[in-house]
């Protein structure tokens, strides 16, 4: 059992680990001019740059899933950590395209492992006792990274130069080392005991379906981020207006998860936030919301289900698992971010009609809301007040 305090300052280096994580996951979109004048790249090249992050997260999700259960916390996150450190100060001092996109693959390499870890080590340090706010907090993390980099980009370029930049987000992944091996407390696995465990009987059906309802989430919200800023007048009004979505999901992820923490039942908090999701899609489809209110709105199902859904698998499989759950919704969830957007891009190109979009876009969500695993095993692997 985790002590009150252990437990929050577990907590509280788990999100500036991965809000390290978000900083340089976020940094290619704002260096796109810089990146284009001074290397030459074109925009298929920066496409790839920016995508090329999760490429890992398709192929590794569920063997890393699988072995941070058997890892050590502390030296596995500090490894994740270097190899983030390793990546961010690549992609730094890179001169050409080749260089550039091994430092985002060995960076998305490193983040990988800490998404993984950190969602492993908040689910057992929070086991029934205020896990959604927990994970509420983490969710929160990305939305906030996004936020401050987009906000202070101009000030940290005029300042350091576009090399510089990137320099100083690698230093605050540095900084979370330190802080990393202070709060993780040492646990070293029992490798035996997770070996005997047959992969076939890892993947249950709500894990499944979980892993099926986070892909169509992703399908469909990765589409909007794409597509909405053209949507909403394209420049820079567009892309204020998106921003909505990452505003409302920073302050409300938190309240979401302590709300879950009292009513409980998160795989129906995962259902009715794609649904809302579905909804709102459905409203932009029919011309009857303004871009500002349904990019609102999106939010508010930005962070409903993302916090809900890192509260599943802590109820769906045993704590031995725990990593492998999280590493195997991963694989679908960015399976989800590559296809959706796609496909949605495809039907763009082949319409021309944001109606059809958003309608097509609309039934992926709805598809997903169906999915949620609403029937959780009966004596699942943690529950509010069961003991450990």
């Amino acid at each position: 059992m985790v002590s009150s305090t252990r437990r929050w300052l577990i907590l509280a280096s788990a999100l500036l680990s991965f809000f390290s994580v978000g900083l340089t996951f976020f940094a290619v979109p704002p260096l796109v001019p810089q990146l284009m004048a001074r290397l030459g790249l074109d925009n298929l090249q920066v496409g790839l740059l920016m995508g090329s992050i999760a490429v890992p997260a398709v192929f590794l999700s569920i063997p890393l899933g699988a072995a941070v259960d058997r890892w050590n916390a502390r030296p596995a996150g500090a490894a994740g950590l270097m190899t983030m450190i390793a990546g961010a100060v690549l992609f730094a001092l890179a001169r050409d395209y080749p260089v550039l996109l091994i430092g985002r693959l060995l960076f998305g390499v490193g983040g990988l492992v800490m998404n993984l870890l950190l969602a492993r080590v908040i689910s057992q340090a929070f086991a029934g006792r205020e896990l959604s706010l927990a994970m509420g907090l983490f969710n929160a993390v990305y939305p906030a990274s996004m936020i401050v980099i987009f906000s202070f980009h101009g000030d940290l370029l005029r300042i350091a130069g576009w090399r510089g930049e990137l320099g100083i987000l690698a230093v605050v992944v540095v900084i979370a080392l330190p802080f990393h091996l202070l709060a993780i407390p040492s646990d070293p696995r029992q490798p035996a005991k997770v070996a005997n465990i047959r992969p076939a009987k890892r993947v249950s059906r709500p894990l499944n379906l979980l892993a099926t309802s986070w892909m169509f989430f992703f399908a469909a919200f990765a589409s909007v981020f794409t597509f909405a800023p053209q949507w909403a007048g394209g420049g820079s009004k567009g892309l204020l207006t998106v921003t909505a979505i990452t505003w409302v999901s920073l302050l409300c992820n938190p309240l979401v998860g302590h709300l879950i923490d009292r009513f409980g039942n998160p795989a129906l908090w995962a259902a009715t936030g794609q649904l809302i999701l579905a909804a709102v899609l459905a409203l932009m489809a029919a011309r009857l919301l303004p871009p500002l209110a349904a990019m609102l709105l999106i939010g508010t199902a930005a962070a409903t289900v993302p916090t809900a859904v890192y509260s599943l698998p802590s109820r769906i499989v045993s704590p031995a698992q725990i990593g492998f759950a999280f590493g195997f919704i991963t694989a679908f969830s960015n399976l989800g971010t590559l296809a959706g957007p796609a496909a949605a891009g495809a039907i763009r190109d082949a319409t021309s009609s944001w109606p059809i979009v958003w309608g097509a876009l609309a039934v992926i969500a709805l598809i997903g809301a169906a999915a949620a695993p609403l029937r959780l095993p009966q004596a699942p692997a943690h529950e509010p007040g069961s003991s450990r």
